[in-house]
């Protein structure tokens, strides 16, 4: 194999890995669960076909609060209070 075939493999390996770890490493920072990482209040799930159909391990939000729209995994939701809970008085 000639010098150029070999640092082109060799570089273009290291360019490949770089993006698959940023990849991975970017995945683990999202938060998990439907709470918004700005303001920690619950978000509402949108249904947008391709992100769903592309990447089924992310859910894209909105946040009602502060507007926040993103990409969130999956996990713990928050509970929604009971209607009884809604219309007791203080």
């Amino acid at each position: 194999m000639s010098d150029a075939t070999i640092f082109v493999l060799i570089f273009g390996g290291l360019f490949v890995l770089r993006i698959v770890a940023a990849t991975i490493v970017f995945f683990y920072i999202l938060p998990r669960g439907d709470r918004c990482p700005n303001c920690d209040a619950p978000t509402a799930r949108l249904k947008t076909g391709a992100w769903n159909r592309l990447v089924p391990s992310l859910r894209s939000s909105w946040c009602l609060n502060c507007g926040w729209e993103g990409l969130l995994r999956h996990g713990p939701l928050t509970p929604q209070p009971q209607p009884s809970e809604l219309t007791k008085q203080a």
